[in-house]
């Protein structure tokens, strides 16, 4: 009987890797700035959501700002497309479009966010609303360069019609789930209710670009009278150019 010596010794098992810690972030300061603000929207909506000062004047006041002020910097890009009244049009149009969208569906989200479990006071959710508009001003603010690229680079009214829209429809998506999120650190247990609300906000704002039309193209007024359902307006202008898409009074 013979035996078989195998010098090679048995494997050594490899050590398990030793879990990192993760990271801890400083909790927000006291007094939020512009810049915390910021910050905590992109990364720390929950820590944002139940900051002892989310509901201060000051607060909702600086929100109201970011939100402002981003819409009106996308508004002007979308102006760039047309170019004349549009730089200022578009902007004052857009700006005055969000603020108007978001008093209009405030008591509906107050309501709708008590629906959902919320215990949450008015001003808190007034807040919170103003950080919902503010995280998608700051994502329109991301897409405003490549937006501006495509103002520069072609005619077709459709194609900016659909790249304006899906950047909102994105930035929405995004702030809805702020708020969900939000509202959730508050009490909110049920998701029904925050979800109609929120397909009410994204109707209304879909039908203010139609009725403070126009946005993109021109026309010899600076609002129309016309009274069009927002689907049936991007059909009919959906195959235009910036050249056919000029509005008059005689057109209506």
């Amino acid at each position: 009987m013979t035996h078989t010596n195998d010098p090679t010794p048995p494997p050594v098992p490899a050590p398990e890797p030793t879990p990192q810690p993760e990271p801890r972030l400083e909790p927000l300061p006291d007094r939020i700035d512009i810049r915390n603000l910021f910050e905590a929207l992109l990364r720390r909506p929950a820590d944002l959501a139940g900051h002892p000062s989310i509901d201060t004047p000051a607060t909702l006041g600086r929100l109201a700002i970011m939100a402002f002020v981003a819409i009106l910097v996308f508004g002007f890009v979308l102006g760039t497309f047309a170019y004349h009244e549009q730089l200022w049009a578009a902007p004052l149009k857009l700006g005055v479009g969000l603020i108007f969208a978001g008093l209009i569906c405030f008591p509906s989200f107050y309501i709708f966010s008590c629906l959902a479990g919320s215990t949450a006071s008015a001003g808190r959710l007034a807040s919170l609303l103003g950080a919902t508009l503010a995280l998608a001003g700051l994502l329109l603010l991301g897409f405003a360069p490549a937006v501006w690229i495509f103002t520069q680079g072609t005619s077709s009214f459709g194609f900016m019609g659909t790249l304006s829209i899906g950047s909102w429809l994105v930035a929405l998506g995004f702030a809805f789930r702020f708020a969900t999120t939000a509202l959730k650190v508050q009490g909110a247990r049920q998701r029904g209710p925050i979800a109609i609300w929120c397909v009410i906000f994204l109707l209304v704002t879909l039908q203010l670009t139609t009725s403070l039309r126009p946005i993109l193209g021109r026309s010899d007024r600076l609002l129309t009278d016309e009274k069009k359902f927002f689907l049936q307006h991007w059909s009919e202008t959906a195959g235009k150019s910036l050249t056919e898409c000029r509005e008059t009074p005689g057109d209506e």
